[in-house]
């Protein structure tokens, strides 16, 4: 039951990430898995030219309160929270999910 659920929830980040490249241009995909990708220069521009974009970081617990990386005015919605919580996700700006 517990690697259903995982496996739930990998797909729909992967679907998250699939969704929200229609709105991410350019994108770079990984030729392993065919998720789309852009590059941290590419994000880094996007905020500096103060685009209205909402990027959303998916790590849980540990993961985000040992990291000295964190983006200012992101959103935390932890991957594992997603399913429960993708309607928060405007439908009208750019989505960009992150992880380290």
């Amino acid at each position: 039951m517990m690697t259903l659920r995982w496996l739930w929830k990998g797909l729909l980040f992967s679907l998250c990430v699939v969704f929200s490249n229609h709105l991410i241009a350019p994108a770079v995909f990984s030729a392993t898995d065919n998720v789309p990708r852009i590059t941290v220069q590419e994000l880094k521009a996007k905020v500096d030219k103060g685009e209205d974009i909402v990027i959303i970081d998916v790590r849980t617990g540990e993961d985000y309160q040992g990291s000295r990386i964190k983006i200012k005015g992101a959103v935390r919605i932890p991957i594992v929270q997603l399913e429960e919580r993708y309607k928060e996700l405007p439908k009208d700006k750019q989505i960009i999910l992150y992880c380290t």
